[in-house]
Parts: C-alpha cells; sequence; structure tokens
C-alpha cells in the first residue's frame, strides 16, 4: 500500500469522515486508519461503541464510509446517507442508499477459493449449508457449487435446519462450506452431535478468519481471509478521490479474498478410506508420542497389515514416512521459533534420539538441523 503525504497543511481544517457500519469488522476500520493517518482526517467511529444513529442526525463533514445494510432498525442510517451531500463509498454491493462508489468483498471469489481448496483436498462431496438464503449467502454457494461443478465433483445445497438428517444421506467424506465462522461453529456442533468425526468424515470451512473465534472453537476452524483491511484501505483511498473532486469508477471495485487459514477442521486428505483417514489423523495429532504401527492399528480397530497396505494405496506413501514428515516439520518450526539444543528439538518433536533426529532431517531437508537453523537466522536478519 503507497505512503501518502498529508491532504492538507498543518494549519488547514482537518477532514472529517464519518465511519457508519452496520456491521463493525475491525480489520476494515484498520484500512481506513491507515488512509487516514496517511491524509490528516479526523475519523468518526462512535457507531463501533454505541451503535446509536440518531446521534448522527445533525452531522456535518467531508465524507462517509458506509455499509447500512437493509434491515428496517437501520432505515435512519439510509436516510442520513440519503440526505448528506458529502461524497460516500459504500462496502457492499446492496443497499438503498445514492452512493455510486463502492469497494466491496467478492463473494463469489470466496466460493470459488473454498471450493478449490477442498478440492486440493481430494474431497469428490462438496456442500454449501444455508442459513438465511440472503444475498452475500447466495453469492459464496453458486461461487462454491459452479467451482465444484467445473472440477466434476458433486455439489449439494443442505438446509441448517435439517442439516443432520441431510447429512445422513450424503456419501462420506464430505465437505461442508458455511456463509461466515459463526455459521460454521453450528455446523461443527450438529457435526460432533451426530457422532462425525472433524476432518475424517466431515470438513467444515467457515468465511472471514475471525482468528478469536476460529482458534477456540471445539475443532480449530479453518476460515477463508476476506481480505477485509485491504477493502477498507481502497474505500478510504477512493473516498479521497472523491472528496478531491474526481469522478468515481464505473463499477464497483471488487476485493479477491487474501487465502485460507488452514487449521484441524480442513487438515485432512480426503479418501474413501475411512480407517486411513483415521490413522492419518492420529499421526498428526499424537506425533510427539513413542507410536508404533501396531499402536495405531488398535486405536483404528483393524489389522496392522491392512491398514498399513490401505494408508499407502490411499495416501500414495506409508505411515512411516508420514509420522516422520510431521515430526521433521515440527522440528523446523521449533529450530526458527525456540532456542532448544538439538537433543530438546528431537525430543519434542517425537525422536527417540538425537542421533535418529538428525538422520531423518539430513534425509528429508537436504541440510542438518544445525545448518538449517543457520540458514532461517541469516535469511531473517536479511543484508548488512
Amino acid at each position: 500500500m503507497p505512503a501518502f503525504p498529508p491532504l492538507q497543511p498543518p494549519d488547514s481544517p482537518r477532514r472529517r469522515v464519518l465511519i457508519a457500519l452496520y456491521w463493525w469488522e475491525d480489520r476494515v476500520f484498520e484500512g481506513v486508519a491507515k488512509v487516514a493517518a496517511e491524509r490528516g482526517w479526523v475519523l468518526d467511529c462512535r457507531m463501533r461503541w454505541t451503535h446509536n444513529i440518531a446521534s448522527f442526525a445533525n452531522w456535518t463533514g467531508d465524507g462517509i464510509i458506509a455499509n447500512p445494510g437493509t434491515s428496517k432498525r437501520l432505515l435512519p442510517l439510509i436516510d442520513l446517507l440519503n440526505r448528506s451531500s458529502a461524497p460516500i463509498v459504500g462496502l457492499q454491493h446492496f443497499g438503498d442508499y445514492h452512493s455510486a462508489a463502492r469497494v466491496v468483498v467478492d463473494h463469489v471469489a470466496i466460493g470459488k477459493l473454498a471450493a478449490e481448496h477442498f478440492l486440493s483436498l481430494g474431497f469428490r462431496q462438496l456442500a454449501f449449508v444455508m442459513f438465511e438464503d440472503n444475498q452475500i449467502e447466495r453469492a459464496r454457494c453458486n461461487g462454491f457449487g459452479e467451482t465444484a461443478l467445473a472440477a466434476g465433483a458433486h455439489f449439494h445445497k443442505l438446509q441448517f435446519a435439517q442439516l443432520k438428517q441431510e447429512l445422513a444421506t450424503l456419501p462420506q467424506p464430505v465437505a461442508l462450506l458455511a456463509m461466515n465462522d459463526i455459521n460454521a461453529l453450528e455446523v461443527t456442533r450438529v457435526c460432533l452431535d451426530a457422532g462425525l468425526r472433524i476432518p475424517e468424515e466431515v470438513a467444515v470451512l467457515g468465511v472471514d478468519d475471525t482468528r478469536v473465534v476460529c482458534d477456540m472453537a471445539e475443532v480449530p476452524l479453518s476460515s477463508i481471509d476476506c481480505n477485509h483491511e485491504r477493502q477498507g484501505y481502497e474505500a478510504a483511498t477512493l473516498l479521497h478521490r472523491l472528496m478531491e473532486g474526481e469522478e468515481g469508477p464505473p463499477e464497483m471495485i471488487r476485493i479477491p479474498p487474501a487465502g485460507v487459514t488452514s487449521r484441524k477442521s480442513t487438515d485432512t486428505i480426503a479418501v474413501p478410506d475411512l480407517a486411513a483417514m483415521h490413522a492419518l489423523r492420529l499421526i498428526r495429532d499424537a506425533f510427539r508420542q513413542p507410536l508404533r504401527i501396531a499402536d495405531i492399528a488398535r486405536q483404528v480397530g483393524v489389522s496392522a497389515r491392512r491398514l498399513q497396505s490401505s494408508f499407502r494405496e490411499n495416501f500414495g506413501f506409508t505411515m512411516i514416512h508420514e509420522l516422520t514428515r510431521v515430526r521433521v516439520e515440527h522440528a523446523c518450526q521449533l529450530l526458527v521459533d525456540e532456542d532448544l539444543k538439538l537433543d530438546a528439538v528431537a525430543l519434542e518433536s517425537g525422536f527417540s534420539s538425537r542421533f535418529h533426529f538428525i538422520r531423518a532431517f539430513q534425509r528429508i531437508v537436504g541440510i542438518s538441523p544445525s545448518a538449517y537453523r543457520k540458514q532461517m537466522q541469516d535469511s531473517e536478519s536479511g543484508p548488512a
């Protein structure tokens, strides 16, 4: 994001910008605040705490960034926007107010990215869980379904009110997308109450990547980052241009999602053999323990010979290979983030000895753990 000099000299009046949102996303505000700091704006963001629309009845200022929604209780806010002569940038494609300049999250692209994420994990059964059937939900559902069908996968539209019954009719494993993180947590609850394992039998993905919600969930929730900070920044940049007297763009600006933040709810590879999937989950969850193939087979409930054969057939690699890979991956993180001796890194990563750790690390990474740590430290410090 480019830096701009302050808009006015220090002795001139500072422009006042109203942030009028029916729902508050702090990352949008952070993007707006960056431009405000660059331009020397005064931000009126009382709605963040009071949600009091009446307090703006006599508001006067230079520009507005708005997302008033469509709720009846927000009609006074929409009336304020329609009466204001200040330039307005809207943050949603719908809403009955006179702003033609809009910077919106690309909801179809969000659905497309969600489908691509599930497809990359091998899922062939994809379903969108409908809650309210509003415009945002429909757009995300359409992008999700069209991408799934174009890839030759099966797409289902499920109703949350009948989710438990509908899940019982679908082949497993199945991948579920909900419109946002809060809805996805409700989907997770229904799946767990039905005795379904997440993510082995049902993978769940949310939208918004609200980290305190996703990280603290019963099953940590994978979620799509909608790129709200960039949305706020681009909206404020556009508002600056409008306040300078420029014409707005002929079409609304669509902000693509930033990516998927993967957590446990989609941390799997979808295969039809649930025993193999269960074994993969055990390896990834318990790699720090002294696991043996016989231990894993006993917990899965099949013979070690059958499990080894099924695992390799479904994933293309052995259980020992995956166990070693996960341990080395964890060791790499410890070598970068922690100031631990190699003996401690080996123990924390599940290796029985320093010798076995170093040998496995060199085989997979190509260099010794000490060389890897130095390489990473040098890359972080950059050129002198």
